[in-house]
């Protein structure tokens, strides 16, 4: 039987944060069931200074897999700073498209 492979931007969002919150360290903290939200990532980084599991990037003030995904699902967390600003208010790019 041949290997299966199953691609990062394929996880759920709680398995793609704690990535996300493992390949930065204490740079990322995660919020649960903040405002109307399941999770909420807080981090008073620069979104494009932080790294990324493969599939998933910041863009419009969330870290999300939309677009590349296998399977068509797709998932958003809201980022926050510490002070509770939004960072879709502060970081009007993607990081999908910087270099």
């Amino acid at each position: 039987m041949a290997q299966k492979t199953v691609k990062m931007a394929d996880m759920g969002d709680f398995i793609a944060i704690k990535v996300f919150q493992m390949l930065n360290g204490e740079k990322i903290q995660i919020l649960i069931g903040y405002s109307s939200y399941r999770f909420v990532l807080i981090t008073d980084i620069e979104p494009k200074e932080l790294t990324y599991p493969e599939g998933w990037y910041y863009s419009k003030g969330c870290f999300r897999n939309k677009h590349m995904s296998s399977d068509g699902m797709y998932w958003e967390v809201p980022m926050i700073k510490s002070d509770g600003t939004p960072w879709n208010r502060i970081a009007r790019y993607c990081t999908l498209y910087e270099d």
